[in-house]
């Protein structure tokens, strides 16, 4: 396992955002969904690195007021994870929880977002690029 530490994997959540929003006009979700293609990698590669992507886009959506379909419907089964792998770095996993607590916060804000719609294209291919295996 080639797991990345956590401010590298959020920097490059925040940074994706930055470039793929300000920088090329995509929306929320095309931007959700690029970062998934781009780092399927590490996205797959632990419970952990999977964990910390979804609550990174998430919580950098929400920035943005609006958060994908494809993120909101599979947040919540990332919003309860407490347990990771035993090599993952303790300070790592402490960050995340800090996380996820303050994802479960911003979601509760419901009036606060909109939840963007999404094709069943788009979502299929979300799908797959979150079945693919890491080497």
């Amino acid at each position: 396992m080639n797991v990345m530490g956590y401010e590298r994997i959020k920097d490059a959540v925040v940074f994706g955002f930055e470039e793929y929003i300000e920088e090329e006009g995509l929306n929320v979700a095309q931007t959700s969904a690029k970062i998934l293609e781009e780092e399927w990698r590490r996205v797959n590669d632990s419970l952990f690195t999977k964990t910390l992507y979804f609550i990174s886009i998430a919580i950098e959506s929400l920035k943005y007021k609006e958060i994908a379909d494809f993120i909101y419907s599979r947040l919540d089964s990332y919003l309860e994870n407490t347990k990771f792998e035993e090599h993952i770095d303790k300070n790592d996993i402490e960050m995340l929880m800090q996380d996820i607590q303050n994802c479960k916060k911003l979601i509760d804000n419901k009036g606060e977002y909109t939840i963007r719609e999404t094709s069943d294209s788009a979502k299929s291919r979300v799908e797959y690029i979150l079945s693919l295996k890491a080497d």
